[in-house]
């Protein structure tokens, strides 16, 4: 059995993976990532991925920090519209309230993931492997993976592997879970109008429907698709036709972009949150991304705070030689800080799901009333875009 030594390992290799272990190696520790396979390339009948997250500029700070970014096909947003079916308010946020030029950026996930793992093949200080992770043991001097007929030992794990972590598996970690009765269909479609890079969100009386922007290609116009509704009903959209299916969204989103000239292939994935019971289950260990907590995605942040988890431990890291990141004590603060964010953001995203599930008429009324008047405190709603531009009193520190 072969054996590979290292001061970090990162398990996964995706968007929150693949960053963290090119950061790792470029602030000079010895990386090795480890991934079942490699990331394959997926491209819809429509040209675009049709999975696709909101990346807020935090997030794009960091990825600019580590050379990448610029070669992301990112399609920024200036503009996010919220309003319900049921009510005859909503609420506008703007990047200009906030001298900005945007508020964040729609990134197809395997193109960046393929820009992330050309980077990777590429830097001299990192070690990209593919395999399944059999076993995993810590002890006062070292973490090790096995994986295949290989021991990779390391001073630090970062498990990055979503949210059925083998990492946590193999640990016996604990997730609590926080089961929504709901799914979400995804697609990309092309639409009549421009988007005018407006991100455009409708909370119906089953959940929420987002059209998101994407590029627009030979003067066709795009956007990505995430429609929220119950279990049931998602498995019915499955089901439909193309036509039957762009009959239903056209009239959940009341036409915002005029007619839907084209759908992309579908897919579907129920919705849970989960927070994992501890985020350094070991001085050695630690949980990030999807691995630590998986949110609902109606606001979009769950890539970025497992950007801002990566953040904070580069943050940890840069205080210490890299022979110390398993010292005991080390990542205390990194384990009460992320999980207090975790549990904010699933209490808050459980929150607003339930005050637009509210089917009796006066609580509408007071709800709409709220909004309207969150529209127009600029203030107040200044605070909450740098929330979610990653540069709130909440975010990890900078």
């Amino acid at each position: 059995m072969s054996e590979l030594r290292c001061d970090v390992l990162v398990a996964g290799g995706g968007l929150v993976g693949a960053t963290a272990a090119l950061a790792l190696a470029r602030s000079g520790a010895s990386v090795a990532l480890l991934d079942r396979v490699e990331p394959a390339s997926l491209t819809g009948r429509l040209g675009f991925d049709v999975r696709t997250v909101a990346l807020n500029p935090a997030s794009a700070d960091l990825l600019r920090e580590i050379g990448v970014w610029d070669s992301f096909a990112a399609c920024p947003f200036d503009k996010v519209h919220v309003c319900e079916a049921l009510g005859t308010r909503f609420i506008d946020f703007a990047a200009s309230e906030v001298a900005r030029d945007e508020l964040g950026w729609i990134v197809e996930v395997s193109p960046a993931v393929h820009v992330l793992w050309s980077a990777l093949r590429s830097c001299d200080e990192l070690t990209v492997l593919t395999g399944t992770i059999d076993a995993v043991s810590s002890d006062a001097d070292a973490v090790s993976v096995q994986s295949n007929d290989m021991t990779i030992s390391a001073g630090l794990l970062l498990a990055a592997d979503g949210a059925n972590s083998a990492v946590r598996a193999h640990l016996g970690i604990d997730a609590a879970r926080f089961a929504t009765g709901q799914a979400a269909v995804a697609t990309v479609v092309e639409t009549q109008r421009d988007h005018g890079n407006t991100a455009w969100q409708c909370f119906l009386r089953d959940g929420p429907v987002a059209l998101l922007p994407l590029p627009s290609r030979g003067g066709r116009f795009f956007c990505s698709v995430v429609w929220t509704q119950s279990e049931a009903a998602a498995a019915q959209q499955m089901q439909r036709s193309d036509a039957a299916f762009i009959a239903q969204l056209e009239a959940a989103c009341d036409r915002c972009w005029g007619a839907i000239l084209a759908v992309d292939q579908r897919f579907s994935f129920a919705l849970e949150q989960q927070v994992a019971s501890t985020f350094a289950p070991t001085p050695r260990v630690l949980l990030v991304g999807d691995a630590a907590r998986v949110l609902h995605p109606l606001a979009g942040q769950g890539v970025n705070l497992g950007f801002e988890d990566i953040r904070e431990v580069l943050r940890v890291a840069g205080r210490v030689d890299a022979a110390a990141l398993g010292d005991a004590g080390l990542w205390r603060g990194f384990e009460r800080r992320r999980q207090l964010r975790a549990q904010l953001m699933v209490r808050a995203m459980d929150a607003f799901a339930a005050a637009y599930r509210i089917s009796d008429p006066g609580l509408q009324w007071l709800r709409n009333m709220a909004v309207q008047l969150l529209n127009e405190a600029p203030s107040l709603k200044r605070q909450l875009i740098k929330e979610a531009l990653g540069y709130g009193i909440f975010a990890a520190p900078r």
